[in-house]
């Protein structure tokens, strides 16, 4: 009996499987249908719940715009008396003895500084010896000169005039030996003659006759001899008055001009001396540093900074140089501030800009200024100075006060630019896509983006030409929701384009392989092979090199030309004569070329274009620096 009990139960179960469902299956089934039934309403209730867009929104005002260079300076006086140290030490320096007290008020003579002057007055005791030896040669050099000339005079109005009065009388008693000698030649004729007829009469011997004939040629040898001792004391008289009168005179006046030369040297040699002296007293008198005439003021002690950080300041026992500042004396009514303003900021600058000015020792005093003068190069940043580089910028304090001393650090505010009326946003309004600026503006229920063309900010407000109105609302930090803006797409940079001649003129332009890379080519000087790949194809290089090394311009490099290349070239032009007949033609060129860039795999753009990586071609990068964007900032 109890068999057949568990053969029905087994025949139940089994119509039971077949005929309908579990009751664990029913279970499951009812409680997934509840859980999506739950879900679905809390997917509806949320949404339901989601709140409506509500950013924060700032208005289109239109009034003064004013912007403003901010940066810190230093007062200084735009007329300071500089006393510096005229003292032209041989050493190059020298020392500071005594000081007046600094601030102090000081007029005209009132003392600054002393300075040493030892080596000064040892080097006056041995000029003073140079100068006396100097002036007893000017002594001897005068006397020589004096004697010279008296020598001169001697001549001319002594020895000259006894020459010629010798040789005078020389020649009257030529001339009267003559006379002599004629009379008694006469004499003697004539009683040579009455002694000839006597003779012939026979009333004197010819022993008389004789005697009477010599007389006769004594008196004739007589007149001969007078004849030439006038003849020599004339000659004498001429070679006096036309040789030997010019040879001593011009012996004299040379000793004269000897003498005078010298003379001037030695006079040129004491002026020297004496200068010296002069100069070395000078030095001892520029030791002591006065106030000028005229002058008055506060006494400031010059201040300097090395290079490498060194100060300097005027104090007992400083060494000091020629031509440096030691003590300014400024002009109180006449200040001014130093500022140095960054180099990003330097260009909004101008000659004639208002300044606003706030001096820290004053408790914050506002002083009015003006911009007088903007340096056209940096300062000095030193050793260790910062990459920013700065400019000196001086604005003039209007109405200084009493109390305003130089070195006070002050706060400078300068008006660079100043607009009435105009259209002004908040910066955080505007979003900036590469050279385009947007803005998200409320429209009814509704946010439309908008182009808008913007004029400069001062950091806290735009100043917009065109595309808003007065009154509108925008949306701040519009970067935040980018998804509702209607934003151009971010173009690629553009590729930089260069001409073929530009390249091929450059002189050190040539690879590693001694060819000269030309625009459209991927490979750089720097890749040591010849390029040609890419987008040219080869033909970019191949026209190249005919442009370089094609001296005839025929189109072909032939043997004499490619004699002319460099060795790596010459291998590369050689590898492209395909035909093996020694000339190489444009067209071997391009291709050798484009089979090089060909098993380079096409040159070095890759899939996605040049430069373009593994992207998409045309795809813009994502992130917002890389594209321009400025995220709501300033444009």
């Amino acid at each position: 009996m109890s068999c057949n009990f568990t053969s029905q139960n087994r025949t139940h179960r089994r119509h039971s499987r077949r005929g309908g469902i579990s009751r664990p299956v029913l279970i499951l089934l009812v409680l997934l249908i509840g859980a999506g039934a739950f879900g679905g309403y809390s997917l509806l209730a949320g949404r339901s719940n989601e709140p409506a867009f509500d950013p924060i929104l700032a208005e289109v005002i239109q009034g003064e715009f004013v912007s403003k260079v901010l940066d810190q300076g230093e007062i200084e006086s735009s007329a300071n008396v500089e006393l510096r140290c005229e003292v032209k030490a041989r050493n190059g320096e020298t020392t500071v003895l005594k000081t007046t007290q600094e601030g102090s008020q000081v007029g005209e003579g009132d003392f600054l500084v002393q300075l040493d002057a030892t080596s000064f007055e040892k080097e006056l005791e041995t000029q003073n010896v140079a100068v006396a030896t100097a002036q007893t040669r000017l002594i001897q050099a005068e006397t020589v000169l004096e004697t010279a000339k008296a020598s001169e005079r001697e001549y001319i109005e002594g020895v000259l005039v006894e020459a010629l009065q010798t040789i005078e009388n020389e020649i009257y008693d030529a001339d009267s030996q003559i006379i002599t000698a004629e009379q008694e030649l006469e004499q003697s004729i004539s009683v040579y003659e009455h002694s000839e007829k006597l003779h012939s009469k026979g009333f004197i011997t010819n022993r008389q006759l004789t005697a009477d004939k010599f007389a006769v040629e004594k008196a004739e040898i007589a007149i001969k001899k007078a004849s030439n001792l006038l003849k020599l004391s004339e000659s004498k008289k001429r070679v006096l008055m036309e040789v030997t009168k010019k040879k001593e005179l011009t012996r004299l006046k040379a000793d004269i001009r000897a003498a005078e030369v010298d003379l001037s040297s030695q006079q040129k040699s004491l002026d020297v001396e004496l200068k010296k002296i002069k100069d070395i007293n000078a030095m001892i008198d520029r030791c002591t540093i006065v106030v000028p005439e005229g002058v008055s003021g506060q006494v400031v002690f010059a201040k300097e900074s090395s290079r490498r950080g060194n100060d300097w300041v005027l104090e007992e026992g400083a060494t000091v140089r020629e031509n440096q500042v030691l003590v300014r004396l400024p002009d109180q009514n006449k200040m001014q501030v130093k500022a140095l303003i960054n180099e990003q900021n330097i260009t909004q600058i101008q000659r004639g800009m208002p300044a606003s000015i706030q001096v820290d020792a004053l408790d914050g005093t506002q002083l009015k200024g003006v911009v007088t003068k903007v340096n056209q190069y940096a300062e000095s940043k030193g050793w260790f100075g910062s990459n920013v580089r700065k400019y000196a910028v001086f604005i003039k304090i209007l109405d200084p006060p009493q109390s305003l001393k130089p070195g006070m650090n002050a706060s400078v505010s300068i008006q660079s630019r100043f607009e009435q009326d105009v259209l002004q946003v908040p910066i955080q309004t505007v979003y900036s896509v590469q050279k385009k600026s947007f803005c998200l503006v409320k429209n009814g229920e509704d946010f439309e983006t908008r182009e808008v063309e913007i004029d400069g900010n001062n950091s806290k407000m735009i100043l917009v030409r065109s595309g808003l109105t007065k009154g509108e609302q925008l949306v701040m930090n519009p970067g935040l929701h980018k998804d509702r803006m209607d934003l151009p797409d971010v173009q690629a940079d553009p590729r930089i384009e260069l001409a073929e001649g530009e390249m091929l003129a450059a002189k050190d332009g040539k690879s590693a392989g001694g060819l000269t890379p030309v625009s459209g080519s991927t490979d750089g000087p720097q890749s040591g092979r010849p390029s040609g790949g890419g987008r040219s194809g080869g033909g970019g290089m191949a026209a190249g090199i005919m442009s370089k090394y094609d001296t005839n311009k025929d189109e072909v490099i032939d043997k004499a030309e490619m004699a002319s290349l460099e060795e790596r070239s010459k291998g590369f032009v050689s590898r492209a004569d395909a035909n093996k007949d020694g000339k190489v033609t444009k067209a071997e060129l391009t291709k050798m070329a484009a089979d090089m860039s060909s098993q380079r795999g096409g040159g070095r753009g890759g899939p996605g274009g040049s430069g373009g990586g593994r992207g998409r071609p045309g795809t813009a990068p994502e992130n917002p620096s890389a594209s321009g964007q400025t995220g709501g900032g300033t444009p």
